[in-house]
């Protein structure tokens, strides 16, 4: 029934034409995914750069590290007191500084692995990358 209607006859050549423009697609894809790691490398690098620069300092003079040098001072105290000393710890962590810290460490490791695994994948699939 279906058979003899013109219309739906495709032009010649446009599943070459098709397919061609899905790989040109997959293409662009990856060199977007690649300047989008190479960016958030980038921007990860400076972030961690300007954390460590103006935040270090801080991080180092909190009260964490004096309560945590006790334990090589008066550790017999430290260990009579063990529950007390823990909490005393977990009171002066530095939580804020270490998130500043992570942050930029974590985003730096995923645009590694976007970057590492974009690059080795299309390493095989396209020469132009």
């Amino acid at each position: 029934m279906f058979e003899n209607i013109k219309e739906l006859d495709l032009p010649f050549g446009f599943e070459s034409l098709l397919l061609a423009r899905i790989e040109k697609e997959k293409i662009g894809r990856a060199k977007r995914q690649l300047i989008f790691s190479y960016f958030g490398l980038g921007g990860s690098v400076l972030f961690l750069t300007y954390a460590i620069l103006n935040f270090g300092q801080l991080f180092l003079q909190s009260e964490f590290w004096n309560v945590s040098s006790l334990i090589f001072s008066d550790a017999v105290v430290v260990l009579k007191n063990w529950n007390i000393y823990i909490f005393s710890l977990l009171e002066t962590f530095p939580t804020i500084y270490v998130a500043i810290f992570l942050l930029p460490i974590f985003t730096m490791l995923i645009s590694v692995n976007i970057f590492l695994n974009n690059k080795i994948n299309s390493t095989h699939k396209y020469s132009g990358i």
